[in-house]
């Protein structure tokens, strides 16, 4: 093996190794995410969110990426909102937020530390997106 070749070999190991960090630590904290979309017509809007566990009975919901679009009409124009069904069946909202971006591009929501749902009770999050004339809503539970 010639000298050139064997250093792109252990670059690419290494290269390797960074990557899968990430993944890694992310298992150690319990961290998960969960994922959704809509779409009316042509619009089509998607969201993903990050939570990990918060002690022994609730979950804290710590990021969100949301995005949609692009298209004629598209406000850019999200509403989030964070919230468990009570044994009564009544929806109790932990954290409610409207967030305007460029339409077309992603926006990034970090969640206050104070925001948590119970593991024992049905947990969601839904996002609304603004289509212009096609607004649609996705949701993902937390589970």
């Amino acid at each position: 093996m010639r000298a050139g070749a064997f250093k792109a070999v252990i670059g690419t190991a290494f290269l390797g190794a960074v990557v899968l960090a990430p993944a890694a630590e992310a298992s150690e904290t319990g961290a998960q995410t969960v994922s959704s979309s809509c779409a009316a017509g042509t619009f089509r809007g998607t969201f993903s969110i990050t939570y990990q566990p918060a002690g022994p009975a609730e979950y804290h919901p710590t990021i969100a990426t949301i995005g949609g679009g692009p298209y004629i009409g598209d406000s850019g124009t999200f509403a989030m909102d964070v919230f468990y069904v009570d044994a009564d069946g009544a929806a109790n909202s932990v954290y409610t937020g409207k967030f305007t971006g460029t339409a077309g591009t992603k926006v990034s929501v970090h969640l206050p530390e104070d925001v948590k749902v119970p593991q024992d009770r049905p947990s969601y999050v839904s996002v609304s997106f603004d289509g212009g004339a096609g607004p649609c809503t996705a949701r993902a539970e937390i589970r």
